[in-house]
C-alpha cells in the first residue's frame, strides 16, 4: 500500500512563501568585526509548518515522524529562498517530491498541455480524437520519473536523506538530516550521536565536497530532565566541523500546550546552533566547495553584484541543456 503524502498538507502554506527575495540582511552584522551579513530565516513560515502536525496531534508520539517531516519541508523552503533552483531541491513543494531537475520544463509543458486539453474538452463537451492520442498524452505525463523519497548511495549503503539538493552532473550539493526528539532525551542521546556519525561518514566518504547539515527539534519538556538540553547542545556542536563531519548543525525548541495541542512558539535556544548560523554555515560550504561559475544565484543573493560582473555560468540552461561559455 502506498503511504499517504503527508507533505501535501503543507503545500498551500509553502505556496505563500517568498522565495524570490534575498534572505540575507544587507546591513552588516553589528556583532561581526568584518561586517559579514547575516542570514534572515523566515520564522513565521517555520512556525506555520510545525504547527500543522502539532495541532493535529501528531507530535504526541516520537514514532509518528510528522514533526520531522515539517522540519524537512522548512529546510527545503529556506534552500529555495537562498537561491537554489526550485526543481533541484527535494522534497519539492509538490508531488512527486523527488523529480529529476533536468525534466522540470518537460513536466511543466506536459501539465500545461493536459490542462489545455481538459479545458477544451470541458468547453466543447467532446473528447479529443483519436482516443489513442489522448491516452498516450496522459500516459506520458503519468510516466514521468519521480519518487516520494530521496535515496542516496553512500559508501556502505543506500541512505534515505531528508533534504537534498542535487544535479545530474555534480551529484549531491547539499545533504541535510532532520530529526525530532520529544521525550526520554538523556536515554536517547548516545544512540542518536552514534546514528549521526554513521550516517554522516557513509555519505561523506562518497561525497566529500557535499555540504552536510543536521537539523534537530525538541520539545520544551526537555527542561524536565536536568542537563538534557546542555548535553544535546554539546553533542550538536561536536558533530559540526572542524571536529565533526557536518558543515552545519541546528537546534530548535518547540513549545505547545493544551488538549487539543496548540503551538506556543519555536525558539533556537543556543546561538551557536541557531537557524541563521545553520544556513550561513551550510551555504558557505556550498560556495567554498564550488567555483564561482556555479551557484551564482546564491552568491548574488548573499553578496550582490560583483565588480566587473560575474563570469559565464557553468550551470546547465533549460534552453540548451549545456553550460554557458
Amino acid at each position: 500500500m502506498t503511504k499517504p503524502d503527508v507533505l501535501s498538507e503543507l503545500d498551500h502554506i509553502l505556496a505563500g512563501g517568498d522565495i524570490a527575495s534575498s534572505p540575507w540582511d544587507p546591513s552588516a552584522d553589528p556583532g561581526s568585526a568584518d561586517g559579514v551579513s547575516r542570514y534572515q530565516p523566515d520564522y513565521e513560515m517555520l512556525e506555520r509548518l510545525l504547527a500543522v502536525p502539532i495541532e493535529q496531534g501528531h507530535a504526541a508520539k516520537q514514532q509518528s515522524g510528522r514533526l520531522a517531516k515539517s522540519l524537512d519541508a522548512y529546510v527545503a523552503y529556506e534552500l529555495r529562498r537562498a537561491g537554489f533552483p526550485e526543481s533541484a531541491v527535494f522534497p519539492r513543494a509538490q508531488i512527486p517530491r523527488v523529480f529529476p531537475a533536468e525534466f522540470a520544463q518537460l513536466e511543466e509543458h506536459l501539465h500545461e498541455l493536459v490542462s489545455a486539453m481538459t479545458t477544451h474538452e470541458t468547453k466543447t463537451g467532446e473528447r479529443l480524437k483519436p482516443a489513442t492520442v489522448r491516452k498516450a498524452l496522459v500516459r506520458l505525463r503519468n510516466s514521468l520519473p519521480g519518487t516520494s523519497n530521496s535515496e542516496v548511495l553512500g559508501r556502505f549503503y543506500v541512505k534515505q536523506v531528508d533534504v537534498v539538493v542535487s544535479d545530474w552532473r555534480r551529484g549531491p550539493d547539499v545533504l541535510v538530516s532532520g530529526k525530532s526528539m520529544l521525550s526520554s532525551y538523556r536515554n536517547n542521546l548516545k544512540n542518536r550521536y552514534e546514528e549521526a556519525i554513521g550516517e554522516a561518514y557513509n555519505l561523506r566518504d562518497r561525497y566529500p565536497l557535499a555540504a552536510m547539515g543536521y537539523a534537530y527539534i525538541v520539545r520544551s519538556n526537555i527542561f524536565e530532565e536536568e542537563g538534557a538540553l546542555e548535553l544535546l547542545r554539546d553533542l550538536l556542536v561536536r558533530l559540526r566541523r572542524p571536529d565533526g563531519p557536518f558543515d552545519a548543525t541546528m537546534l530548535l525548541l518547540g513549545e505547545w500546550t493544551g488538549d487539543p495541542p496548540k503551538l506556543v512558539g519555536v525558539d533556537d535556544p543556543a546561538s551557536t546552533l541557531s537557524v541563521s548560523r545553520f544556513f550561513e554555515d551550510l551555504l558557505s560550504a556550498v560556495m567554498d566547495n564550488t567555483p564561482v561559475t556555479v551557484h551564482q544565484e546564491i552568491r548574488l543573493r548573499k553578496e550582490g553584484e560583483r565588480l566587473g560582473g560575474m563570469p559565464p555560468s557553468d550551470e546547465a540552461t533549460p534552453e540548451s541543456g549545456e553550460g554557458r561559455g
